[in-house]
């Protein structure tokens, strides 16, 4: 099993996907944690996420825009905008923050 981090809430494989919300503390918890015991894996592919993660636990993870793989009894740890850009053309030019994200966590099992 492997702790899969996510910048947006997405379904990469057919399967059931059970999600909810959770805050930033247990969020940061969550993460420091798998990447203490070595399950992380991040997909991350925007520079600011990177830097308020590093900001909040003090862990530098890797940019990384590749394809998320996932496997059964993955789990999902996703923080999202709260909102869709306007502009997309601003994307990596704005700066965001705390109150901009929502976090979930979810777990994957494949439809069998």
């Amino acid at each position: 099993m492997k702790v899969r981090l996510l910048n947006s809430a997405m379904m990469p494989r057919e399967g059931i996907y059970k999600m909810k919300r959770i805050n930033k503390h247990q969020f940061c918890e969550i993460l420091i944690n798998a990447h203490r015991e070595g399950n992380l894996d991040s997909y991350i592919g925007y520079q600011d996420n990177l830097e308020l993660i590093k900001k909040w636990t003090g862990i530098t993870l890797p940019f990384r825009r590749d394809t998320t793989g996932i496997e059964d009894g993955d789990i999902l740890l996703i923080m999202k905008l709260n909102k869709r850009m306007g502009d997309p053309t601003l994307k990596g030019k704005v700066q965001f923050c705390e109150e901009d994200f929502e976090f979930f966590i979810a777990e994957y099992k494949e439809d069998v």
